[in-house]
């Protein structure tokens, strides 16, 4: 009896709470097709918000590329001028050494004084170029220094000078394009340490000892380099260029995995070129070509 009432009162139960249920479903429907159509319309906003941020990203994105490209060229422009300004003064100050030095030349003065007054030219014209080595280190033309006089000269000491033949600058934007997996852990500043130091200083040793005339090169070393330089200069005629055996040379020990890999990042840049003639590897000076 207590399982029959008991099984009532459930069904009892259930009816009260169906009646319950369909006296609220109008309402609980109205309700939930309200919250449907705001969730639609909430939709809308966030695609239209969506689609604004992105063309907002565009333009950015747009005007950040044409002021990356407008600051190059600005550099560029600015380091041209800079390059010309140079070059013109320099190639004054060679214009005024070699009228003083052809005005002597013609003068009937004794043999004595001659040595004195071309000395004293000389000196002259150096003052004018800022050659001294005791002065900052000045730039020339490589065809400049190949007419001046300080390739029939003997020098006592080193003169520091650069040729401006072989200046370049890696923007952060052209390292950035070399392909990570040959970047590795290196950075631009050692990129370009290693341009500056190395490899532009072996260019400007190897011209400033080839194009001095052989009666101005005592040193026993210098003088076999000499003579390695003026025979592979036909390698690549019109062209300048350094070897591997230069770079060891210059940092005194052979190239090791590091420093090769930065030379194939130069190619890459195309600061240098590679080419083999024979058994020898020619690095050339390719910058000049951008």
């Amino acid at each position: 009896m207590e399982e029959i009432k008991s099984a009532i009162n459930e069904k009892v139960s259930l009816i009260e709470n169906f009646i319950a249920l369909s006296l609220r479903r109008d309402k609980v429907h109205n309700v939930a097709v309200i919250l449907l159509k705001e969730t639609k319309e909430l939709q809308k906003l966030m695609d239209m918000v969506r689609r604004a941020v992105k063309n907002d990203l565009s333009k950015v994105d747009e005007q950040h590329g044409r002021l990356i490209i407008r600051m190059q060229r600005q550099q560029s422009d600015l380091l041209s001028y800079i390059l010309t300004e140079r070059r013109r003064k320099i190639q004054e100050a060679e214009k005024r050494e070699h009228e003083m030095l052809v005005a002597f030349t013609v003068s009937n003065a004794p043999r004595t004084a001659e040595k004195l007054v071309a000395n004293q030219t000389l000196e002259k014209g150096m003052n004018r170029l800022n050659l001294h080595s005791s002065a900052k280190a000045q730039k020339l033309t490589l065809s400049g220094y190949k007419e001046s006089p300080l390739v029939k000269q003997r020098p006592i000491h080193p003169i520091p000078f650069k040729f401006l033949d072989f200046e370049y600058l890696i923007t952060t934007e052209q390292f950035e394009s070399i392909p990570k997996y040959m970047r590795g852990r290196e950075s631009v500043d050692d990129l370009r340490n290693f341009l500056d130091t190395v490899i532009v200083t072996c260019f400007n040793k190897k011209y400033q000892l080839m194009h001095r005339q052989r009666s101005t090169v005592r040193n026993r070393q210098d003088l076999e380099l000499w003579k390695v330089y003026n025979q592979q200069a036909s390698y690549v005629p019109g062209r300048n260029f350094i070897t591997p055996g230069d770079i060891s040379q210059q940092i005194h020990k052979m190239l090791d995995k590091k420093q090769q890999n930065r030379i194939v990042m130069l190619r890459h840049l195309g600061v240098i070129q590679e080419q083999r003639v024979g058994q020898t590897v020619c690095y050339i000076w390719n910058a000049d070509s951008h």
